[in-house]
């Protein structure tokens, strides 16, 4: 599957062009679009205190599990918190994506071709999504697996990837509990308590990663601790569990 990556990203860059010629136009506009991605104060970021910090819980449903052999994106979910608290702005979607979802998907999360028949391809809302992320701390259970796939689009819609510092609430939780290994989302809420509704839809997933999120933090932090902190504790299981960017399930 390794090599099958240089292949999806040559096509990317190949269909990137085309619309560049394509959409002489719209050069401007993706200029603009990139400079407002990459622009924000990422030093004050992290020296803020992260109860006054500004962060995106994120979570995707997809066609399947490889970014880079053609699975694509069929549902997104973004919602704001400040500090610990959601401040209920979000930005869900479903997503067209340019092949059939196979049934096998739709039976994990759902979501079929007649319910995306309508919806924007995630080309056309890739601009509303780096807007609503903004200055902001990206929050994801498995959070790689998610930013492979949103990140593809970003190389071929902007040729820049999200550099929005990101914190995965598993590796947050081997940090909370001195653990070591693979937890899915399921896991993770069960031992902090949290309800965990309606999975494998991107909008409930994200509200059950907000919520682990919330009951995690004053445990690794002080009440004072800053965003830098914050990513320094998370950081420090990364170093022993290398796992995190696969999938819950």
């Amino acid at each position: 599957m390794a090599a099958d990556r240089p292949l999806a990203e040559l096509a990317d860059r190949v269909r990137a062009g085309y619309n560049r010629l394509l959409y002489r136009g719209t050069l401007a506009e993706r200029r603009e679009l990139l400079d407002r991605c990459t622009s924000f104060d990422r030093a004050g970021l992290l020296a803020t205190p992260v109860k006054d910090a500004r962060f995106v819980m994120m979570d995707t449903e997809t066609t399947g599990l490889s970014a880079y052999a053609g699975d694509e994106i069929v549902q997104v979910a973004l919602l704001e918190y400040r500090g610990l608290d959601p401040t209920g702005e979000e930005y869900v979607s479903l997503v067209q994506p340019p092949r059939s979802i196979p049934p096998e998907s739709t039976a994990f999360h759902g979501i079929d071709d007649e319910m995306v028949a309508e919806a924007p391809a995630i080309d056309d809302i890739i601009d509303e999504i780096v807007d609503f992320i903004g200055p902001a701390v990206i929050v994801g259970h498995h959070a790689a697996f998610d930013l492979r796939f949103l990140n593809r689009v970003m190389h071929r819609c902007l040729f820049c990837r999200l550099p929005q510092p990101t914190i995965d609430t598993m590796l947050l939780y081997l940090a909370f509990g001195g653990r070591f290994g693979h937890y899915g989302l399921d896991e993770v809420a069960a031992a902090c308590g949290v309800s965990a509704d309606h999975r494998h839809n991107a909008q409930a997933d994200a509200a059950t990663c907000g919520a682990i999120f919330a009951h995690i933090v004053p445990h690794l932090t002080g009440p004072d601790a800053t965003v830098a902190e914050l990513l320094a504790a998370a950081r420090a299981s990364d170093n022993r569990d290398d796992d995190s960017a696969q999938p819950s399930v």
